[in-house]
């Protein structure tokens, strides 16, 4: 699984009971990605503190750096 730390905010649909709802990713949040494709236009599938959330690519190439699995 891929880990990014957010650099800047990036905008989610994340999972809560039955529904997505919209959410902001703070600064320093670390996600991992279940799905990838880094295509500018489809969304990703990551996991933000135990919780599913769905966010588009750019978003995390714009806002987000990749790191270790030391550095988290």
């Amino acid at each position: 699984m891929k880990t990014y730390r957010v650099t800047g905010p990036i905008c989610v649909m994340l999972k809560e009971e039955s529904s997505y709802v919209p959410r902001s990713l703070p600064k320093g949040a670390i996600v991992s990605l279940k799905e990838m494709s880094l295509d500018f236009i489809r969304h990703l599938i990551a996991d933000w503190n135990g919780k599913n959330t769905l966010l588009f690519a750019r978003e995390l190439l714009m806002n987000a750096e990749r790191v270790s699995e030391g550095e988290r």
